[in-house]
């Protein structure tokens, strides 16, 4: 298990004083690149053959709120690999050593040439001594019928240059913020982000605009779809709890 300390800066900080889920997933980020680094599987191992890691799925449960400025700490290990795809788990704690949310990630290696699936390492796959320690169960693969309602709320977005990360493509991290636009400012400034789910499915890059409509789900749940406008393909998809009250 790999562990990273972070200090939380006044700036990643949001309007309560709480620190936003995607700099969390920053934080994961940085704590999955430097350990995949120790399995000789990290971007610079990575880069030099032409491919790269794609996250495509991550579910997040916030148990607690981080607030001001504190230490993070991010606990990370590789639960398991398969031909194609790899699993990665996280805990994250809080100042006082509680646990603060808890993350399940999905990932596969591109070819940065071609932009497809390329193979998972062979010593990667057959690497002893993984960590099988699930840090929690994954929700189902449910998606609503939506085909007959009209989104709660739909929103524009146009990918900027400086969303985008060395693979070349926009990072993971502005999909979550991009989704949670969608949420009423009602429901964001009376409860509490608990459960996260983002499919990753087609990559973006620079100057693209991007339709995000969130749809009602259930109390206090939304489903969210992000459509490419150029083409009309949905780029990812996600689904949001709340909590009925802040802690």
């Amino acid at each position: 298990m790999f562990t990273k300390d972070f200090e939380v800066r006044y700036a990643e900080l949001g309007y309560n004083s709480a620190l936003p889920v995607w700099t969390l997933q920053n934080y994961m980020q940085e704590a999955a690149a430097e350990d995949a680094k120790t399995l000789s599987v990290g971007w610079e191992d990575l880069y030099q053959n032409g491919v790269g890691w794609v996250l495509v799925k991550i579910q997040i449960k916030l148990l607690k709120e981080i607030t001001d400025i504190q230490k993070v700490t991010v606990k990370t290990w590789h639960v398991s690999s398969d031909k194609i795809k790899s699993r990665r788990d996280f805990i994250i704690l809080d100042s006082k050593g509680e646990k603060a949310a808890k993350a399940v990630s999905w990932w596969v290696i591109i070819d940065l040439h071609t932009r497809k699936i390329t193979r998972t390492p062979e010593n990667l796959i057959t690497k002893p001594g993984v960590l099988n320690m699930p840090a929690m169960d994954e929700l189902p693969e449910t998606k609503p019928h939506i085909s007959d309602k009209q989104p709660l709320k739909q929103n524009e977005i146009v990918s900027r240059l400086e969303d985008i990360d060395v693979n070349g493509h926009v990072n993971n991290t502005h999909f979550t913020g991009w989704a949670i636009e969608g949420i009423p400012r009602e429901i964001r400034n009376s409860k509490r982000l608990s459960d996260i789910l983002i499919n990753y499915k087609i990559e973006v890059k620079d100057d693209e605009k991007i339709i995000v409509k969130t749809y009602d789900f259930e109390n206090n749940a939304f489903w969210h779809f992000l459509i490419r406008e150029s083409d009309g393909k949905e780029i990812a998809s996600a689904y949001s709890r709340w909590e009925a009250d802040k802690v």
